[in-house]
């Protein structure tokens, strides 16, 4: 998804290429992993995991390549199966590491911040040296690595499905809805980042090779928050505290690229990055909610990345065609300051010690049988006894 941001100026240059394309190539990664979360819970019960995982990275490793072929519907059609891929993958994650120590959980999601810096900082100099099309098919290769990988994992380690519990059982939860739409927020913003960040640079007046670098310096700051977030929610009391710091370091960024990009575009680059630590905190507070349930987790998982990935698509979505038509990016930066208030408002309701569990389905009343109606008996006729046959009988 990085390498698909840091390239995007070179893409769009391409021939049928236009801006609107460019708009949903940024908000069609989120719809993407939308669909895929949602479907992913019924897709671990019926193949289990580690057949979910090692078809969604043989899509991938396709998918990448097809995207590159030619022409805007190869490209758009591309990126929906590499995506799709990604939401399968990345909603059974928080299942894999839920067992797990707290280390382990850190080096989850600071996985998922490396593979994010790798890919926008890699991909502008692949384009450089190559084209955009080699640089962004050669992930493809990283795919069929994993698959080899993936293959020697012990599968007993493992959690399968007993039951999939629906994502739709959670929606009676306002936590899991607090939630939901945190995860959403932040992902708008941090899409916005990997998306639109070199484009708003190079509109800036920067260079392509500084426009690139800031964007690898975003997304390298917030390795380390992928890191110190999980401890933090572990280890803090006062959680929300951390979501008014995570908004506040972004929110600084984003009035710098509103007032002065070209200014000091590191500064503001770095608090963009250490702001995306609000994703590390979503993805860990799911598994902390649940209360280990692991069928539960997969069912907030699909929620929590399903709804919020759609919600964020509408987002990125939006800015991006405010920006097609109004040939700026003071519009879109206003709006990235709602969606950081909105970060706040939901965030805060979202660290409250509630735990998250399905709505009980309701259990069928058993049958009450009608007594079936008596017969009555025929009586006998009492016959008198005489006294002289009582007598006789005594005797």
């Amino acid at each position: 998804m990085t390498s698909l941001g840091a390239a995007l100026e070179d893409v769009s240059a391409e021939p049928g290429m236009t801006a609107a394309i460019g708009a949903v190539l940024v908000a069609l990664p989120l719809w993407a992993s939308g669909i895929g979360g949602w479907g992913t819970p019924w897709l671990r019960k019926r193949a289990g995991i580690h057949h979910a995982v090692t078809c969604a990275l043989i899509i991938l490793g396709i998918s990448l390549v097809l995207r590159v072929q030619g022409g805007p519907i190869l490209l758009l059609s591309g990126t929906l199966l590499a995506c799709l891929a990604i939401a399968v993958v990345g909603t059974v994650l928080p299942v894999l590491v839920q067992p797990a120590s707290s280390g382990t959980r850190a080096s989850y999601t600071l996985a998922l911040g490396f593979g994010s810096t790798i890919g926008a900082l890699v991909t502008p100099t692949l384009v450089a040296a190559f084209s955009w099309q080699f640089a962004l098919a050669c992930w493809a290769l990283l795919a069929a690595i994993t698959v080899h990988v993936w293959q020697s994992a012990p599968r007993s380690s493992m959690v399968f499905a007993h039951s999939a519990v629906s994502p739709r059982r959670l929606f009676h939860s306002r936590p899991a809805w607090h939630l939901t739409v945190y995860f959403g927020l932040v992902s708008t913003l941090t899409f916005l980042v990997m998306g639109w960040l070199p484009v708003i640079l190079r509109d800036a007046g920067l260079s392509a090779s500084t426009a690139g670098f800031c964007l690898a310096l975003s997304m390298a700051m917030g390795l380390p928050m992928m890191w110190l977030v999980p401890f933090c929610v572990h280890k803090w009391r006062s959680q929300w505290v951390l979501v008014v710091l995570l908004v506040a370091v972004n929110a600084i960024g984003v009035v710098g690229l509103l007032v002065a990009p070209a200014f000091l575009p590191w500064v503001w680059s770095i608090g963009l990055g250490i702001g995306m630590g609000g994703l590390a905190m979503a993805l860990t507070m799911i598994s902390v909610r649940t209360a280990g349930n692991a069928d539960v987790t997969t069912a907030l998982s699909g929620m929590v990345q399903g709804l919020g990935y759609f919600i964020a698509g509408v987002g990125a979505l939006a800015c991006g065609l405010v920006h097609s038509i109004t040939n700026g990016w003071t519009a879109p930066l206003v709006m990235a300051l709602v969606v950081l208030c909105g970060q706040v408002w939901c965030g805060v309701r979202a660290t409250r010690p509630d735990t998250i569990a399905p709505k009980p389905q309701p259990v069928p009343e058993p049958t009450t049988m009608l007594p079936e109606p008596t017969i009555p008996l025929p009586r006998m006729p009492i016959m008198p006894v005489h006294p002289q046959e009582r007598v006789g009988q005594e005797g």
